[in-house]
């Protein structure tokens, strides 16, 4: 047997058995045969689990992998690198005893509306009828080391729990379930279990949650390591993202003052966030704006747009509000034929929050999430078999998939769509937002920084509401080493482009943009590897991580 087919063997062995303990992730890459099911929790299944993995690794350490090839050896690092991870976690901070978000299946419902599935209701059907048992068995190990639960992680679980239940109670009047029997009784004893979860979160475990959230330097260090495949260490990564703020800082300065005849930031950021549309105009403005970005990408060649796919702009559902404040995305699964995803924007309840919703930003936003940002760049992944393989779909690097998001809003700022006069200015401020977030990132992780110290830093440098300061820590708590792939890579993006301009005149942006995206969604420094060589990587990584030597 080539090791070829014992790589391909090896994987559809793993991933087969592996699927049993996460369905939802199943359903997410477009395996069909785990819809019914709920991820296990139980002792024995965290036990076959690790011993899995432990096969996975110890059949990938055998075998020969110099005579893969190139695609093959990215899927054998990220399957690699992901059981380490996954061990490692299980091993030394088992989600179970702190973590009691993970035992809301909330979601395992909402994405079998939004996926294709087969057996859709005695899906639905066999999913909410576990809840109960489910959100039972979460107490007997979150009751066990009660104190080992951050307060933070708390608050999450027990609105999303809440705002849950009421989704769940909604889901009664939707016509894709209108065969089921009983769905009344179905619907409301699962959203009943949510609230009473919710309860014993607030009343039995609040007194004693005083766990700390931060996963530590050494995981922090090896999640860059396996998830990210980045050779620095934090310190590294936070001298960077301090270069970048200070730098990106006075850059919005200085485009202030050309624009205004002044530095005040704060009152031109006033400005242009006083020109917004009605609240009950908001969803048909990003209808618009969304388009015209299609529209002009489409136009201009600037990279090539997938033939076969949907976007739809839509409400954020409710029990994602309290992590959506604004917008953001879901890309659709490798196994849907019209390639629909979804563009999520929450509506504005408190008036407050309506300049965020600024003409500009909109625009910015549209740019960032559609075309040429998250939609594109993840259709493209699903439509080519290298980039979409089984390994690829299971294992995105924030460094690529919102590296890639930012830089578009750069690119479209110097191509032309957008075109106001303080494009720029707002391009500069959430470059400066990004190149935050990579500080608190390593702070809140690896340096014991506070959730209230790190809104303090953002509502000073940012101007941000502490409330919104505080929605968006409340998830750089639970996802350690996302934050910091924005500015990041944005970073790398940027002075690979910059690399590969100053090669010759035969540079083209629209094949420089269709070679970034061929190899997935993956971690940038295996894709950038991929597709312009290992001396332009190694080049690259040392302007933006030794040199400190960051894009203009």
């Amino acid at each position: 047997m080539s090791n070829h087919s014992e790589f391909q063997d090896l994987l559809e062995e793993y991933y087969q058995a592996w699927f049993r303990f996460h369905p939802t992730a199943a359903v997410e890459a477009g395996v069909q045969g785990y819809a019914d099911q709920l991820a296990p929790y139980g002792d024995d299944d965290i036990g076959a689990l690790v011993g899995l993995n432990e096969m996975l690794l110890a059949g990938l350490d055998a075998m020969d992998y110099g005579s893969l090839n190139e695609d093959q050896l990215i899927d054998y690092r990220l399957v690699y690198g992901s059981a380490l991870l996954e061990n490692h976690e299980l091993r030394e901070a088992d989600w179970r005893y702190h973590n009691p978000t993970r035992f809301i299946p909330v979601e395992a419902i909402h994405q079998l509306f939004m996926r294709p599935i087969d057996d859709f209701e005695q899906a639905v059907e066999a999913r909410l009828a576990q809840f109960p048992e489910y959100l039972r068995g979460a107490r007997i190990y979150l009751s066990q080391s009660a104190e080992l639960i951050p307060e933070i992680w708390l608050d999450a679980a027990i609105m999303e729990a809440r705002s849950g239940a009421s989704y769940i109670r909604d889901l009664e009047r939707h016509p894709r379930i209108s065969g089921l029997r009983d769905r009344h009784s179905l619907v409301n004893v699962a959203a009943h279990a949510l609230e009473d979860y919710a309860q014993y979160l607030d009343q039995d475990i609040r007194p004693q949650a005083r766990g700390a959230f931060a996963c530590g330097k050494e995981h922090f260090e090896r999640l860059l390591h396996f998830r990210h495949f980045l050779d620095v260490d934090a310190e590294q990564l936070y001298a960077m993202g301090a270069e970048l703020f200070e730098q990106t800082q006075q850059k919005m300065r200085d485009v202030c003052k050309e624009l205004t005849g002044n530095e005040d930031t704060a009152a031109l950021l006033r400005q242009i966030q006083s020109r917004h549309p009605a609240t009950e105009d908001l969803l048909g403005h990003y209808r618009e704006r969304m388009q015209a970005a299609r529209q002009f990408i489409e136009e201009h060649r600037i990279v090539p747009v997938p033939e076969n796919q949907k976007l739809k702009v839509i409400e954020t559902p409710v029990y994602l509000r309290h992590q959506i404040p604004f917008a953001a995305y879901m890309e659709p699964a490798p196994n849907d034929q019209e390639q629909q995803g979804y563009y999520y924007v929450t509506p504005v309840d408190d008036e407050s929050l309506l300049p965020e919703h600024n003409e500009l930003s909109i625009d910015h936003t549209c740019v960032h999430e559609a075309w040429p940002g998250h939609h594109l760049q993840f259709v493209t992944a699903n439509s080519r078999e290298a980039s979409s393989s089984l390994p690829r779909l299971l294992n995105p690097s924030a460094t690529l998939y919102e590296g890639w998001a930012l830089y578009c809003e750069e690119l479209m700022v110097d191509e032309g769509f957008l075109d106001q006069p303080e494009s720029r200015f707002l391009l500069l401020r959430d470059r400066l937002w990004r190149a935050l977030r990579i500080q608190i990132d390593v702070a809140l992780h690896c340096r014991d920084m506070s959730i209230d110290e790190a809104a303090d830093w953002m509502v000073e440098a940012l101007g941000f509401p502490r409330q919104q300061a505080l929605a968006d820590l409340t998830w750089y708590s639970f996802a350690p080493t996302i934050p910091m792939g924005y500015a990041t890579g944005w970073a790398l993006l940027r002075a690979t482009r910059s690399e590969a301009e100053a090669a010759g005149p035969d540079f083209s942006l629209y094949d420089f943009h269709r070679d970034l995206l061929a190899s997935g969604s993956v971690a940038l420094s295996l894709v950038l590897r991929r597709a312009f060589g290992e001396a332009s990587w190694k080049k690259v990584n040392r302007q933006i991580f030794e040199s400190l030597e960051l894009p203009q």
